[in-house]
């Protein structure tokens, strides 16, 4: 699956660099940010029990004019399971967003930005079931793993800016907000750098 999604990340770059559109300059087209995902903890499920690692955007700007861009883009955010006890074990997830949204470029340095998507959010956690008696010779001892998985996918609202440094690099921080039900709010902060290509 992560091979899948790395492959179709690195096609969207070399097609969005090669794409052509009458309305869009030749400079500028794609923007390539890293950045350090973090999830802020509001007693519910999903940040109570993943700590955010490492995140990767990619944008397109489909439409350009003097003052703003309409962008189309993905973003992959990494979150580590936190451990919770010897019975319950969550791996680790990967959370995918296909976006659009609209930059204001009115300003050389400050771009504001406003992104709203779709994000595929699932946790998997393994239980393991073991008997009273324990022999580690015996398989039939041994314990018994289940794994189970919920889908958090959600709506994202996404608000942020990117400060230019020069031309081609910026600096950039954003806030995602996932409405994920009644009682799961998610909220993740970020922060990194990007490249404009």
């Amino acid at each position: 699956m992560k091979k899948i999604i790395i492959f179709c990340f690195l096609l969207f770059t070399v097609v969005a660099s090669y794409a052509q559109d009458k309305n869009v300059s030749k400079e500028n087209k794609v923007c390539i940010s890293m950045h350090y995902i973090g999830n802020n903890r509001n007693n519910n499920f999903v940040s109570d029990n993943f700590n955010g690692i490492v995140g990767v955007d990619a944008k397109y700007k489909f439409y350009n004019n003097h003052n703003y861009s309409i962008q189309a883009g993905l973003g992959l955010d990494y979150f580590e399971g936190r451990k919770v006890d010897n019975q319950f074990k969550l791996e680790n997830s990967l959370m995918i967003t296909p976006n659009i949204g609209i930059v204001f470029e009115g300003s050389k340095v400050f771009h504001p930005f406003l992104n709203i998507g779709y994000s595929l959010f699932t946790a998997k956690y393994q239980l393991q079931q073991s008997f009273n008696v324990s022999d580690p010779f015996d398989p039939i001892f041994s314990p018994i793993q289940s794994t189970l998985a919920y889908n958090f996918d959600s709506f994202t609202i996404n608000p942020g800016l990117q400060l230019y440094i020069n031309k081609s690099m910026y600096f950039q921080t954003d806030y995602k907000y996932l409405p994920i039900g009644s009682n799961i709010n998610v909220h993740l902060i970020s922060i990194g750098f990007g490249l404009t290509l």
